[in-house]
Formats: structure tokens, C-alpha cells, sequence
């Protein structure tokens, strides 16, 4: 694939050259953005007389994937030309999964997640879960696979809660209570979100910020209870406070150092 980047480089140092004396440091800088898009529309002779958005138009499904590879096995950005006519390829769907659940390369994989659309099937929202408790999987995949799953985790809720409870010595288990966090209401997820509540003093602010996020107020008595707990640093208090609140509840409990 050709260099792209080195070609928005020799396009850059054109304009700079041509406008030398006319801008400031920062003028330019903040001109980068625009110069970029304009870059993508302007034909180049070194692309075959196509601009950067045309030469990847061109491209089969199965080269676009190709490219994607080679660009990230070569190091630096992957074009954002490329990404753009590969999300607009909604055939592509599976293909992006399939790289996902199979190579072993965090950044290639964490940029197949951020391209992926809405419609991904069953079996692969599943085989996302086994990657996010993975131990080996890299910390990059694991945060783009929880925030992805995030918007569809009552599609394999009953997966999620089976490596949950698998799972719950796993560093990796903090990632699929944010993701029942978001699930529709269910007396399970609400048992669980509790228990990590009551159980984590650790992780006392975090828990009790997705307790409200869950939005369940029979959490409340919960809340108030662990409140007044002696002892909580000042962010933990702040975090039940607005829990509770947001719960609908009234918190009048002062902090204490």
C-alpha cells in the first residue's frame, strides 16, 4: 500500500513553503485539521491521479482489510481514509469481527472495534466476553471491547453474567460490572451490583457510581448505610452522596476527615 502519510507529508511541506512568512507557529498548527481533509480531495499523481479518498473507493473488501493490517504492522496512524471506507462498508462487519476474535495484536484488533457499526450477531458479542476475561488480552481490546459491549450487553446478558461469576477474583471482572451497569432492569444484575458495592471497599466510589448509573433505587438504604461509614476518604463520600441523590434519595450526612 502506498505511504499516505508520507504523501500528506511532502502535501504539508508544499503549504508550509507557500506560506511561509505569512502565518505563525500556532496559525498553522491549528490549520493541520482542514489541511488534512483538504489533502483526502486533492488528486495526486503519486495514487494514480486519485485523491486519498478515491484510492480507497477502489479497493475490494478484502484489500481494505489487507491495508488495514499493513498499516499497523508498519507502525504509526492508520490513514483515516482508509478507516472511513472501511466503516462506510457495512458488509464489513464480519470480516472486522472475525480479525478481532483471531489475530493477537491489541492495537490491530482495538481498531477493528472502533470501526465496527451497530449490527454485530450474537456469536460475536459472546466471543467479545471471552477476550475481555482473557488474562493475556491487552489492556487496549479489553477497554474497547467493555465499551462497545456496553450498548449491547443485554444481547449475551446471560454470558456475561456466567464469566462474571467465573470470574469474580479476576482484575478483569471490574469490566463486566461497568457493562451491567448499563443492562436493563434485571434482579440479578441489581444482586450483583449490590454485592460488589457492599464487598469492594476498594473500589467503594466506582461501585457506587454504577449503582446510580443502574438507576434501581431499592440501592438506596445501601447507600445511606455505607455513608456513614467512618473512615471514607472524601471522593468515596462525594460518590455515594451523588449516588444517592441521583437515586432520588436526600443525603444530609456531613463528610467527616
Amino acid at each position: 500500500m502506498i505511504d499516505i502519510d508520507g504523501l500528506f507529508e511532502t502535501f504539508f511541506k508544499k503549504y508550509l513553503a507557500e506560506n511561509l512568512g505569512k502565518m505563525t507557529e500556532d496559525e498553522i498548527e491549528n490549520h493541520v485539521p482542514e489541511l488534512y481533509v483538504s489533502f483526502g480531495k486533492t488528486p495526486n499523481e503519486k495514487l494514480g491521479g486519485k485523491s486519498p479518498e478515491e484510492y480507497f473507493k477502489a479497493f475490494s473488501d478484502d484489500d481494505l482489510i489487507d491495508a488495514l493490517k499493513e498499516s499497523v504492522k508498519n507502525g504509526g496512524d492508520v490513514p483515516s481514509f482508509l478507516c472511513d471506507e472501511i466503516e462506510s462498508r457495512g458488509g464489513l462487519t464480519d470480516k472486522l469481527c472475525e480479525l478481532i476474535l483471531t489475530c493477537r495484536d491489541d492495537e490491530l484488533a482495538t481498531y477493528c472495534v472502533n470501526m465496527l457499526g451497530k449490527n454485530v450477531s450474537e456469536n460475536y458479542l459472546e466471543g467479545f466476553v471471552d477476550i475481555i476475561a482473557d488474562e493475556s488480552a491487552g489492556e487496549s481490546i479489553t477497554e474497547s471491547l467493555t465499551e462497545f459491549l456496553r450498548d449491547s450487553g443485554d444481547m449475551v446478558k446471560e454470558k456475561i453474567i456466567s464469566v462474571y461469576s467465573d470470574n469474580k477474583k479476576s482484575p478483569k471482572k471490574g469490566n463486566f460490572i461497568e457493562i451491567m451497569s448499563r443492562m436493563s432492569p434485571d434482579d440479578r444484575i441489581f444482586d450483583i451490583l449490590c454485592e460488589e458495592l457492599e464487598g469492594d471497599e476498594k473500589n467503594l466510589s466506582l461501585n457506587a457510581a454504577y449503582i446510580a448509573r443502574y438507576g434501581d433505587d431499592r440501592a438506596l438504604p445501601i447507600l445511606e448505610r455505607l455513608i456513614k461509614k467512618d473512615g471514607l476518604s472524601y471522593y468515596d463520600f462525594k460518590e455515594l452522596k451523588n449516588a444517592i441523590e441521583e437515586l432520588g434519595g436526600e443525603c444530609n450526612v456531613k463528610y467527616k476527615k
